[in-house]
């Protein structure tokens, strides 16, 4: 069965307004993996997840990370997320859980900054 053409463009169009929001730069981060307490860094970031770099402790893909906390210049936060994608030796891809308005609000706000920063 094909994928029908109005999903591809729906899901293309989705992807392009991901992209857009999606800031490349460094935050150090503090997660809870099953071993304890870890210190990585975030190297991509967008309003519904990040992506951490850690060369030692990589959690499977669908592990739920239940305190995730981060430094922006627009606020702390504090979340959950749930592991979407690993890359041993390198990192994992997060995707943000239970983001009240507060988190919302600060990582949009970072994304805008740095829009209007990039556009001149």
């Amino acid at each position: 069965m094909t994928t029908p053409q109005w999903f591809k463009a729906a899901r293309s169009a989705w992807e392009h307004r991901q992209r857009r929001q999606r800031i490349y730069r460094y935050f150090d981060c503090r997660w809870q993996s099953a071993w304890g307490p870890e210190q990585s860094r975030i190297s991509s970031l967008s309003p519904t997840g990040c992506y951490i770099e850690d060369r030692f402790t990589v959690p499977q893909s669908g592990v739920e990370i239940d305190e995730l906390a981060f430094d922006l210049p627009t606020g702390h936060v504090s979340t959950r997320g749930v592991v979407l994608d690993t890359m041993p030796g390198v990192g994992f891809a997060v995707r943000f859980l239970g983001v009240d308005a507060r988190t919302r609000n600060c990582l949009m706000a970072l994304v805008q900054q740095h829009r209007a920063a990039t556009a001149h």
